[in-house]
């Protein structure tokens, strides 16, 4: 709410000042031109690992990403094993023959309009994900409900996470990442702050599912930067800084090799 009546008051400012020029500025605004995005990702979990492609739109564009399609698509691991993924539909490449296995690494290897795209990503050491509970924030007169993430952070090692979360079935946008910089070895309860576009909140009877990935660093890189640009997380859209990408070629996006844990909570 507070965010709202800030962004409320800095709109009525900035109409009322715009109103009183007299000359007209025509701002022209650089596009740039498409550019390859990657979203590659490979967990632990048996079942299907998903690589999609599409091409960035210039800043003004509505945000409708052109699937990218016929594209060669492999996964390799240290052991020179190989998985070939298939097109299951326009921009979206998969296997379910892979399952990741910790400590592996693994390199993605892209062929599309004759240019070569490759990344390599690591599978961390597993930490494990103890439990979720629901928190409640008072600020005001207001209350807010909040997730918590529960675990216990390992002391002989650096570590890097992500969240993701889905309330009611439906992948928010906000993006969650941190290490272990500050709670190296510690019992960590990691707060996953929620907010939308409409300013909704945490309701009871909302089921809440999170998702935490253990990360390597470049990956962490990459998820890090974005949450502190933008809750929109990525996609695609040309923006003023883009993310440091693992893909090589001057894609955009990511390739991760992750752990993958999930639990569930109702807020009451």
């Amino acid at each position: 709410m507070l965010k709202y009546i800030i962004y409320s008051c800095f709109f009525i400012i900035v109409s009322l000042s715009m109103a009183s020029c007299e000359k007209v500025i025509d701002v022209k605004l650089n596009t740039s031109p498409n550019q390859v995005v990657i979203e590659g990702n490979i967990n632990d979990q048996p079942g299907v690992q998903t690589i999609t492609m599409s091409e960035s739109v210039p800043y003004t564009t509505s945000n409708q990403y052109p699937p990218i399609t016929g594209a060669q698509v492999l996964v390799t691991d240290e052991s020179s094993r190989s998985w070939v993924f298939t097109e299951t539909k326009p921009g979206t490449y998969t296997s379910s023959a892979l399952q990741g296995q910790i400590g592996q690494q693994y390199t993605m290897k892209v062929i599309s309009k004759d240019i070569t795209y490759t990344a390599v990503s690591t599978i961390p050491t597993l930490v494990n994900l103890d439990s979720l509970s629901i928190k409640v924030i008072t600020f005001g007169s207001e209350d807010f409900k909040a997730v918590e993430v529960h675990f216990k952070d390992p002391a002989d090692r650096v570590n890097q996470y992500r969240w993701v979360m889905k309330i009611n079935g439906v992948q928010i946008r906000v993006v969650y990442a941190d290490n272990d910089r500050l709670s190296n070895g510690n019992d960590v309860v990691n707060v996953l702050f929620y907010s939308d576009d409409e300013n909704e909140k945490l309701k009871a009877g909302d089921e809440v599912e999170v998702e935490m990935q253990c990360i390597d660093k470049p990956v962490f890189n990459y998820w890090f930067t974005l949450s502190q640009q933008s809750q929109n997380g990525p996609g695609g859209g040309v923006t003023p800084g883009n993310p440091p990408s693992n893909i090589d070629n001057k894609a955009l996006g990511y390739f991760s090799a992750h752990t993958s844990q999930k639990m569930k909570v109702t807020v009451k």
